[in-house]
């Protein structure tokens, strides 16, 4: 069963899990009127593997099912530029 975790609004990046998970969704929004890039690694560290890009143009938002996507040792949320909240769907 998928359950939502939920990352406030920042641009500092998360440690979202550690473990063997899969991401099966995600929203964002950008909260700075600027774009936002976000990566999604598996792993602990910004040099993990990437699994996921978002990228927003200024105020937008986007909700996506995705093909689940396995991470093997974390998911960790990545922001490159600007400031996003996220709610990822994980299973």
């Amino acid at each position: 069963m998928a359950y939502a975790v939920v990352i406030p609004a920042g641009s500092g990046d998360v440690q979202v899990d550690t473990g063997d998970v899969n991401l099966v969704g995600y929203s964002a929004r950008e909260t700075a009127a600027a774009v936002a890039t976000v990566v999604i690694r598996d792993g602990t560290t910004n040099s993990d593997p990437q699994r996921v890009f978002i990228n927003l143009t200024a105020s937008a938002s986007e909700t996506r099912m995705v093909p689940s996507v396995g991470f093997a040792t974390g998911v960790r949320v990545n922001r490159t530029a600007g400031s996003t909240e996220l709610v990822l769907f994980l299973a």
